[in-house]
């Protein structure tokens, strides 16, 4: 079976001992929840990790308008930005939906709102369907002790995919570009 939306939110009303729908346009409560809340809480789920599925790189180029002082140049964000990443450069800040640097292009490593759940990872999905029983339980059981004991699930979920995440990524050295100079200063 595939990953959709409908399928997550399925999964968060069978956890909440809610009927299940068919489709974000049923005539039903549930569905009229869901459809109101889904995009914003994908969004906020997607931002809390950076999850590897949602991950993208683009080369910025800066617009014609610079900023007032301070830095050289102004990059906008993608339109499908939620969270850096890396900007290729250590002096830099973020402004209005753009990147303010010295530099003439970014190399932007980022978290960007993928909304094919069909390429989710396990996890993510899984969080979602958690994410979202936190949210609906109280409207559908009119208690939020299923809500929070799903937002407790999702949490310990979150400290797992951080675990994975350590060991699929490799290992940052200690030292990284400045090697050399912390173990001159060491001997000197």
């Amino acid at each position: 079976m595939s990953t959709t939306k409908v399928s997550i939110c399925n999964e968060a009303l069978n956890m909440c001992g809610a009927s299940s729908i068919t489709s974000f346009d049923d005539e039903d409560d549930n569905a009229r929840r869901c459809a109101a809340i889904y995009d914003q809480t994908r969004k906020s789920l997607i931002r809390m990790h950076p999850w590897s599925c949602c991950k993208k790189r683009e080369v910025l180029s800066p617009t014609t308008a610079h900023p007032t002082f301070g830095y050289q140049n102004a990059f906008p964000m993608p339109s499908d930005f939620i969270r850096l990443l890396n900007a290729g450069t250590k002096d830099f800040d973020i402004e209005n939906n753009h990147i303010l640097a010295n530099t003439d292009s970014i190399q932007l490593v980022y978290i960007y709102d993928n909304k094919n759940e069909q390429t989710w990872d396990a996890l993510l999905a899984e969080a979602m369907a958690l994410y979202m029983c936190s949210k609906i339980a109280k409207p559908i059981t009119g208690s939020q002790a299923e809500g929070d004991s799903a937002y407790q699930k999702l949490m310990n979920l979150l400290k797992q995919a951080r675990a994975i995440n350590g060991q699929e990524r490799p290992n940052d050295s200690f030292f990284g570009d400045e090697e050399a100079s912390l173990i001159t200063v060491r001997y000197q």
